[in-house]
């Protein structure tokens, strides 16, 4: 499949942004966040998912787990259930570290590096 064929996926925050900031913050953020995404990994290794299959609008993006994390919740049900428990408590975590203005900012960021635009 050509990238011409793919799907842009489109998003609402920018969660590298915020989570670079938090890892600048807080010394013990990457004990909690790096297993969630080792996990997230080893299920899309699980359900075939390849982020190399979705194009990038911006270079900041690669590297983005937002790709996984779209389709898992599609294709897992286990994905799903996890999540819907755990990124509640997820966000707030990374709400009482980052200002209010900064998630304003990754909002506004990954609508202008996502959003459509004429291919």
């Amino acid at each position: 499949m050509e990238n011409k064929d793919k799907k842009y996926i489109q998003c609402n925050t920018c969660t590298l942004m915020l989570v670079n900031r938090c890892y600048e913050r807080r010394r013990w953020f990457p004990l909690i966040r790096e297993p969630l995404v080792g996990g997230m990994r080893l299920l899309a290794w699980l359900h075939r998912i390849d982020p190399r299959d979705y194009p990038v609008r911006t270079a900041e993006c690669h590297g983005c787990n937002r790709f996984m994390k779209t389709v898992l919740k599609d294709r897992s049900p286990v994905f799903s259930w996890l999540n819907n428990r755990i990124n509640p408590l997820f966000d707030r975590l990374v709400e009482g570290i980052v200002l209010a203005c900064e998630i304003e900012e990754a909002k506004k960021h990954a609508r202008q590096a996502t959003g459509d635009k004429e291919e």
